[in-house]
């Protein structure tokens, strides 16, 4: 009798159906929800309304089905928990401690709303993070064999297929996310005429995700699990559904230009080489043949799409030489016209790169001087801006506007560059100096410390090596708790106006994220919560290349692989993207099913 390689058997396991539920309704759970800002938020973003619609919805869903998965935990724990090993036990330990820092960040935490709901367009506060962990758990105790398997490849099949959908129209400029239709369908009718509040990316895939970054990181565990499965399956009723899975998987990396998610998927592209060197050099000549015609199909087809594909890949290949560059002795105020602005007891001075410009109300009228004490004339252009033709400060003007703080009307001068605002001063009869935005409260320029290695390293990634340099010298704060789930927005020096100006070519933009799954955790959880994640990941990786390492190989252990590979993809594009609702549950998931298959694997090898 033959033994099928994605199922055994016809014995159904009813308490894995929530977890292949959860994978495939999660990319349809899309709903426009409205957010009003107060306090810190609104002195970060301006305003007091947000919108958003891929977040909140599938944040509830989660914990929806975590609650039914703690309660049949709870009603089967004797049949769930029977056969726990050693290894078993360490999970339980590490997401214990886990548990432990997210109570405890999010009980101490300066934004305790924030921490126990989570950032208006990420969801993932407390209540979220605990889903995962139930998810995870309930995963591993209800796996019971490749059955779960099945239903675990389906539930992905329908995740990839959506996503696939959706993609496809993005790049093609006609994206379905913002047709009337999807609208009719996800924003409320309270919510009339207000959807263009959301934003959409066009010509990139991002599918039904927050963003194609995250669409490349869920390329990056699905491309490697359908493909290991699809080489490694000899029914061809089973197999060519894998085979269009990992096409599809493969489609959406290459259509999301994501960076991150080609270095995930090419982490786990090695790593599968060396589980299957033998069989790679066995096998050599087919094995060329394949990566050469997908190779030919993938250049062609980017030269017909006018580099639409590989646009951005030369970007990551100038990142690699400038990370390995010495730049030891680069100063980034050198590149900008404003080197400090600061408030002094007479008005405020804008220090430019040979002079100084100095500002003081004087009977209710605005007076500018260099540092010799000559005073610079400023006129008004036809735009009603002020403009001056020294040429020491021609690239800054000056826009009065009026506003109201509170109940207060009031005037401030908005210093543009670059025909972007980027700091403000308030003035009236008497006096002048730098004040945050829209209020009239004093503002003091930050100067957080730099990341050594990091220096004048600011603009690699997309400018993640601007949003790292800032964050490695806070993390001492964090060794023990974090700041509170989501509250990264917060603890990040958002008053380095010249910093962002640099990296971003702006200065007042919002940092709201690490990207960085690793640095995430350690801001938010805390370090000791970062341990005890990477206890779980490096347990699980070692043991898989424990039992699957070697030179034997069956259905089980090529099943193994497959979601390890998917897990390492993940992680790999973890060191570049962080974490979201979509791409966290089915990392989960997919951890949880390979902790549980491994577990039945080292049953049956006894």
């Amino acid at each position: 009798m033959r033994t099928g390689f994605i199922w055994e058997g016809k014995t159904r396991n009813w308490l894995f159906l929530p977890v292949a539920l959860l994978m495939a309704v999660m990319p349809v759970v899309v709903r426009a929800t409205q957010h009003f800002l107060s306090g810190d938020l609104y002195r970060l973003f301006l305003t007091n309304q947000k919108t958003e619609i891929f977040s909140q919805y599938r944040a509830r869903f989660l914990w929806m089905m975590a609650a039914i998965m703690l309660i049949l935990l709870l009603v089967f724990c004797k049949k769930l928990f029977s056969g726990i090993d050693r290894l078993g036990w360490l999970y339980f330990v590490a997401c214990g401690v886990f548990l432990l820092c997210l109570l405890l960040s999010t009980l101490l935490s300066n934004h305790r709303d924030t921490a126990l709901w989570g950032m208006y367009d990420r969801a993932e506060g407390m209540m979220t993070q605990i889903s995962y962990l139930i998810l995870f758990l309930y995963t591993a105790l209800s796996y019971r064999s490749a059955q779960d398997l099945k239903l675990i490849m389906v539930a992905m099949g329908v995740l990839i297929a959506v996503n696939s959908i959706m993609g496809i129209s993005q790049f093609a400029g006609h994206d379905l996310m913002a047709s009337d239709w999807v609208n009719s369908l996800v924003v409320p009718d309270d919510m009339e005429g207000k959807i263009s509040a959301i934003q959409f990316k066009k010509a990139k895939m991002y599918g039904t995700v927050n963003h194609y970054n995250y669409l490349g990181s869920i390329a990056a565990m699905a491309f490697p699990v359908c493909s290991v499965l699809a080489l490694f399956e000899k029914r061809w009723k089973f197999r060519l559904p894998l085979l269009l899975a990992a096409l599809l998987s493969l489609m959406l990396l290459l259509g999301s230009t994501s960076r991150a998610g080609l270095v995930g998927t090419a982490a786990a592209v090695v790593l599968a080489a060396i589980f299957f060197r033998r069989l790679l050099f066995r096998h050599w000549k087919l094995v060329l043949s394949v990566f050469g015609g997908l190779l030919v199909a993938v250049i062609g087809l980017n030269f017909a799409l006018q580099n639409a594909i590989f646009e951005r890949v030369p970007m990551l290949f100038d990142d690699i030489v400038t990370v390995f560059s010495d730049t030891s002795d680069f100063d980034y105020k050198d590149e900008l016209p404003i080197r400090a602005v600061e408030n002094t007891d007479t008005g405020a001075v804008i220090t430019v790169q040979r002079d100084a410009l100095f500002l003081s109300s004087e009977e209710g009228q605005i007076v500018f001087r260099d540092q010799q004490g000559n005073e610079v004339p400023f006129t008004f252009n036809e735009k009603g801006v002020l403009v001056t033709q020294n040429n020491a400060f021609a690239d800054l003007s000056f826009r009065p506007v009026n506003s109201v703080d509170g109940n207060t009307p009031y005037t401030y001068l908005r210093l543009i560059y670059n025909r972007k605002q980027l700091l403000q001063f308030y003035y009236d009869d008497t006096q002048i100096y730098l004040a945050r935005t829209n209020t009239t409260k004093p503002m003091t320029l930050e100067e957080p410390p730099i990341a050594g290695f990091l220096k004048g390293k600011e603009r690699i990634g997309s400018m993640r090596g601007y949003i790292w340099s800032r964050t490695i010298p806070i993390l001492p704060r964090y060794l023990a708790l974090g700041a509170g789930p989501d509250c990264f927005i917060y603890e990040f020096p958002q008053d380095d106006v010249l910093g962002k100006l640099y990296a971003y070519g702006v200065g007042n933009i919002v940092v709201d994220k690490p990207h960085n799954l690793y640095l995430q955790i350690f801001v938010n959880e805390g370090g000791i919560a970062l341990l005890a994640f990477l206890a779980i990941c490096i347990s699980y990786l070692w043991d898989c290349f424990r039992l699957y390492g070697g030179k034997r190989r069956d259905p089980n252990g090529f099943r193994g692989i497959a979601v390890g590979l998917g897990v390492a993809g993940y992680l790999f594009a973890g060191f570049f993207n962080d974490s979201t609702v979509t791409t966290s549950i089915m990392f989960w998931i997919l951890l949880g099913v390979g902790v549980g298959m491994n577990r039945q694997y080292r049953k049956e090898s006894v």
